[in-house]
C-alpha cells in the first residue's frame, strides 16, 4: 500500500477553507483519496484549532469520514484523546486512543456497533485488528494486508494520514 501527500508541508499544516483532495494512495482494493473540508466549528475551541472533516474515497465513494480533526497534529491529538467521531460506511463509529508507559496499554481504536478495529504495536511495527482477528500490519511504513477489507483499508489509510502512531510510541521517546 502506497500512500502520498498531494500537497505541500505548508498547505498540509494549515487549515482548510474549502473542500479540496489532499492525499491519495494505490491499496490493495483500489485507489484511496483524502479530501479534507472545514469541519463544525461553532465552539470557541473548535474555531482556534480549525477543525476539518476528513472524508476518505475508495474508488471514488466515500467509505470513511473523520469529524473533528485538525490541521495541526498537536490539535489533532488533543481532540482525539477525547475521541471524534467517525462514519464508516454510513455507520457511526468513535476513534479514541489510549496511550501508556507500558506498551500493552496503547492502542488507537475505531468502534461502533458492528465495527471493532484497533491497532497495537507489535514488535518494530504495528498490527490492525478488526473484531480481534489481524489484518493487517505495518513494517516501516508500509502497510501489508493478509485478506483487506474496506473498513480496514480506510481505517490503515486515516491512521497514517492522521499520524495516530503517535500514541503507540514509547511516552518518553516521544519529547526527543
Amino acid at each position: 500500500m502506497k500512500l502520498t501527500r498531494d500537497v505541500s508541508l505548508i498547505k498540509w499544516t494549515n487549515p482548510v477553507h474549502e473542500e479540496a483532495v489532499y492525499a491519495s494512495g494505490s491499496t490493495p482494493l483500489g485507489r484511496v483519496v483524502l479530501t479534507r473540508r472545514p469541519g463544525n466549528r461553532l465552539h470557541t475551541e473548535a474555531a482556534a484549532d480549525a477543525l476539518e472533516d476528513w472524508g476518505l474515497s475508495l474508488e471514488g465513494e466515500e467509505r470513511l469520514t473523520a469529524m473533528g480533526l485538525a490541521s495541526s497534529t498537536y490539535a489533532s491529538r488533543k481532540w482525539l484523546r477525547m475521541g471524534i467521531a467517525v462514519s464508516v460506511d454510513d455507520e457511526a463509529c468513535r476513534a479514541t486512543v489510549s496511550s501508556a508507559f507500558l506498551r500493552t496499554n496503547r492502542s488507537v481504536r475505531l468502534v461502533g456497533p458492528t465495527a471493532d478495529m484497533e491497532f497495537r504495536p507489535r514488535g518494530v511495527g504495528v498490527v490492525l485488528l478488526e473484531s480481534g482477528e489481524p489484518r493487517g500490519v505495518r513494517r516501516v511504513r508500509e502497510w501489508e494486508f493478509a485478506t483487506p477489507t474496506a473498513s480496514a483499508v480506510l481505517a490503515a489509510c486515516l491512521f497514517e494520514w492522521a499520524e495516530m502512531d503517535y500514541f503507540l510510541r514509547t511516552p518518553g521517546l516521544r519529547l526527543l
